[in-house]
């Protein structure tokens, strides 16, 4: 184990004494026994505002700005420099507001129309969504109660393009059809008609089950997503290396997105919480980015306007997405690269085995993009990106991108190691200038 350079400045005044007398405790050391700082009742509870209050965040929509407003109230209370970085991503999102009863709820995917999207899009629903109480149409004809209500639909032996006309010509308002599982369900229609949406086979039962049910159908047209970029610059370095950690706190319509990607930005919060007095030899930089579900867009952003000088400064990309899965066959946490054994990769297995975690349970580095490090690999930065998957398929988790992403289906236990394992390597980097013995890049 190499000698960690920053460790022993914490130890120079023991307790320092604040003008008013008052005691204060000084930063813990920069080492690998940093890792027992690790909260994660901390991480699941940021985990539960996510996943739970918060629910879907599809890019661009109202859902991914509220959860990247929390984001950024989170690291400025830690203390950090924190921007909200916008940036142009032109989407549709819909939501169904439950107001009556409290406590149902509706994670909706917007009907397509096809050869139509964007702009053009001819189903918008008015300020305010289409409100009204959810009339149960079945698999067969609407009853009259219907008329500018909300319809709810099973498409069984009709199509769902045929469900929604045979709804809007009954007077529906609009309209949710189910699918016949539990899995994501989307539908489209040729011609338009009313509004309507798509929700799985659980969610149009729990609705049937819910009896009354009264609701606001909001279907909208975005501009923009955004990143959220935390900074703690080396005090009195203006051009010091940089350490960046990154994770994407968008999800896919319909999931809610606890383990992809809920649990990847509760957990670099947590990395914030515990690296904020730490004494290191690098600027460190969080960035819980937007839109990565539909293309890597935050993250490519991100990296494209850095300007050239302080891109050249950043030496290392710590991303973490799905680190709390509770997949049972999913239990090798994976250190995906795209330039083989990075300074990342190395780190990881340098931190595994100084945390006695046995060498089957961390691959690295295995050749995979598909997550945020791809624009830092791109840009010449050794990234790597952290994720649980089961070590014989590669297969994520059965629920990957479904309704069932929920907060109940992600593990502490592996939340605690993947990040145990993400902090000590980052340590390898962070408590060492580069050019005092860090780790090769190759």
């Amino acid at each position: 184990m190499r000698e960690i350079r920053f460790t022993s400045l914490v130890f120079l005044l023991g307790l320092v004494v604040a003008g008013c007398g008052e005691r204060v405790e000084p930063p813990p050391p920069c080492e690998i026994g940093l890792v027992e700082s690790i909260d994660v009742e901390r991480v699941l509870d940021h985990l539960r505002v996510l996943s739970v209050d918060i629910g879907p965040r599809v890019a661009s929509s109202p859902e991914e700005r509220e959860a990247a407003e929390y984001i950024a109230g989170e690291l400025e209370r830690l203390g950090y420099e924190v921007e909200i970085q916008s940036f142009p991503r032109a989407g549709i999102s819909a939501r169904v507001e439950v107001l009556e009863p409290e406590g149902l709820r509706i994670y909706p995917a917007f009907g397509r129309v096809e050869g139509m999207s964007g702009a053009d899009y001819p189903l918008f629903t008015p300020e305010g969504g289409v409100r009204g109480r959810i009339v149960d149409c079945g698999e067969g004809a609407c009853p009259a109660e219907v008329e500018g209500q909300i319809a709810l639909l099973t498409p069984g032996e009709a199509s769902a393009d045929e469900r929604v006309l045979a709804a809007a010509e009954a007077g529906a308002a609009a309209a949710i059809v189910h699918g016949p599982t539990w899995r994501r369900f989307a539908a489209s229609v040729e011609a338009p008609s009313i509004p309507f949406v798509t929700v799985n086979l659980d969610t149009g039962e729990a609705i049937r089950e819910a009896g009354e049910v009264e609701v606001a159908l909001h279907i909208i047209w975005n501009e923009s997503s955004q990143n959220v970029i935390a900074t703690r610059p080396l005090e009195g370095v203006e051009d010091a290396p940089i350490v960046i950690f990154t994770a994407h706190y968008d999800s896919v319509e319909q999931a809610p997105g606890a383990s992809d990607n809920g649990s990847g930005t509760a957990g670099m919060l947590e990395l914030a919480r515990v690296l904020r007095d730490v004494p290191v030899g690098v600027e460190l930089r969080f960035a819980a980015v937007g839109a990565e579900e539909v293309g890597l867009v935050g993250s490519r952003y991100y990296v494209r306007e850095l300007p050239d000088e302080e891109r050249s400064r950043i030496i290392a990309n710590f991303n973490t997405d799905m680190i709390g899965t509770a997949g049972e066959d999913q239990v090798q946490l994976f250190v995906n690269t795209l330039d083989g054994d990075n300074l990342v990769a190395q780190s990881a297995r340098a931190a595994r085995e100084q945390l006695g975690y046995p060498e089957e349970l961390l691959r690295a580095p295995y050749q995979r993009g598909a997550s945020d490090h791809v624009p830092f690999h791109d840009a010449g930065i050794p990234a790597a990106n952290f994720i649980w998957r089961d070590p014989e398929t590669i297969a994520l988790e059965p629920w990957y991108h479904h309704p069932y992403d929920t907060f109940d289906r992600v593990s502490s236990e592996r939340l605690r190691t993947a990040l145990r394992i993400v902090l000590g390597s980052a340590v390898q980097v962070i408590c060492e200038s580069p050019e005092e013995g860090a780790p090769s890049a190759n």
